[in-house]
């Protein structure tokens, strides 16, 4: 408790010339009972002005009285190097405790104290209403801060997620970059070559010349031997450019065969013929015929 009602007593530094004056200045500050009626405690008397020891002696102090002729050299020194935006100084003027034979009147010393006090405390009050208020802004600036350096942080998390999704992106980017360039590279050429459409032999066989398909071997075979431009045959499907294109190939293997199927023996005999002129010996009955129609299908 004793250091709570000391932290809230406003703390009084004096800083004279000469230890015979302060002296002087400590017994005038006993007999005006400074705590008692004004809640004011005179901590430090310091006497000397040596700057390097004042400045020590003098940190934390509300309020600091500069004993002094006026605003002299001294004084102004010792302002500037002491004030803070958290303390108030004031002058203890000399002149004022000084009469006709140049002795200090120690009466005129307790009221030059108190007055300077006083005057000081009540510039210490104003300054006090400045720093709350400071203080008041201060924290709203703090809180704000501290909001928006939460928002910082999440933003900088989210950055964090957002950034790795987008490397993954890029990856995968690249990846499908690669497999179109893989692709184009495999397909560039494309509209320059022929593309083949596929049917179904049999369902093509039976719109086209509306019976089933029994010769499919050897409409295989035929394709197979006399390789037609653009056109595939083989496992019950034909490819070509167009269906007009299948069909026309269609028409000409099925004339061919009913050619070979209605005149086979004929063949054969113009065939013996030929040969009997070219001496060929011994002509057997199953020689096969090496020809393009009849056996060429075998």
């Amino acid at each position: 408790m004793e250091n709570e009602n000391h932290e809230s007593k406003i703390d009084v530094r004096i800083i004279v010339q000469g230890l015979d004056v302060a002296q002087l200045v400590s017994k005038a500050v006993n007999n005006i009972q400074l705590e008692n009626d004004y809640n004011i405690i005179v901590s430090s008397i310091i006497p000397t002005t040596e700057l390097s020891i004042v400045k020590k002696v003098a940190s934390g102090a509300d309020i600091l009285l500069i004993g002094g002729y006026g605003h002299d050299e001294t004084y102004n020194i010792l302002f500037n190097e002491l004030k803070t935006d958290f303390n108030h100084i004031g002058l203890f003027d000399y002149n004022n405790i000084i009469i006709e034979d140049e002795s200090i009147d120690f009466n005129l010393a307790e009221k030059e104290i108190l007055n300077s006090i006083i005057k000081s405390t009540l510039s210490y009050s104003l300054n006090l209403i400045n720093i709350h208020t400071l203080e008041n802004k201060l924290m709203k600036v703090t809180h704000n801060y501290n909001n928006l350096l939460d928002d910082y942080n999440k933003l900088i998390k989210e950055n964090e997620v957002l950034t790795q999704q987008n490397n993954e992106l890029i990856e995968d980017i690249d990846e499908v970059k690669s497999e179109f360039s893989a692709f184009k590279l495999r397909y560039e050429d494309i509209y320059s070559k022929d593309i083949l459409e596929i049917f179904n032999l049999e369902e093509l066989w039976q719109e086209t010349f509306r019976q089933d398909l029994i010769d499919e071997d050897r409409i295989v075979i035929a394709t197979n031997k006399f390789r037609p431009e653009n056109i595939i045959v083989g496992q019950n499907y034909i490819a070509a450019e167009s269906k007009s294109k299948a069909i026309e190939w269609l028409n000409i293997v099925r004339t061919a065969l009913i050619f070979v199927d209605e005149n086979s023996e004929d063949l054969k005999k113009e065939l013996d013929e030929t040969k009997e002129k070219e001496k060929v010996p011994e002509v057997k009955d199953d020689y096969d015929i090496p020809n393009n129609f009849e056996n060429f299908w075998d």
